[in-house]
């Protein structure tokens, strides 16, 4: 599997002319390649962009200590750092060339609690991509177990371009 790339700086990432000139298949491809940067907050979220197509991204992490709550739990945050990031990348796959969209909105349902060093895989997909905005769903599943740890949905704002 590839390494990902990170960012040391915001002179790292690409500019937005450089952006427009991709698809979001094409850009999310590449960051899956290790071609460009992914998103800074995976590396100390412990989780990695591992499957991209068509409506649909897979993340895969393994949360540790560092990402517990004051209970030794696994804080909610981490669970939603790892939706928000498959449900926004499902709807980045779709966008034409031009086109960028920011997170309006995620809401993630945890339904049990992860336990600490357990790899799980949260996948987005998309429900829907229209002219201004895109919606997804996904659920983090255990890799091993096959539990479904947490549901969510997305909705995205779509900027620049006509879609």
């Amino acid at each position: 599997m590839t390494e990902p790339k990170y960012a040391a700086g915001p002179e790292d990432f690409l500019t937005l002319a450089d952006l427009q000139a991709m698809t979001g298949l094409a850009f999310m491809q590449a960051m899956l390649a290790g071609k460009v940067p992914t998103t800074t907050i995976a590396r100390g979220c412990n989780y990695r962009v591992t499957r991209v197509e068509p409506g649909l991204v897979e993340v895969t992490g393994t949360p540790g200590h560092e990402h517990t709550n004051a209970f030794g739990g696994v804080h909610g945050g981490w669970y939603g750092v790892l939706l928000d990031t498959a449900l926004t990348c499902a709807v980045i796959t779709g966008l034409k060339a031009g086109q960028y969209q920011t997170t309006t909105e995620y809401k993630v349902n945890m339904l049990r609690a992860i336990p600490l060093g357990t790899e799980v895989r949260a996948i987005g997909r998309t429900e829907h991509l229209g002219r201004s905005t895109g919606v997804a769903r996904g659920e983090i599943v255990g890799v091993a177990d096959g539990k479904t740890y947490a549901l969510g949905t997305a909705t995205c704002l779509i900027m620049g371009g006509s879609a």
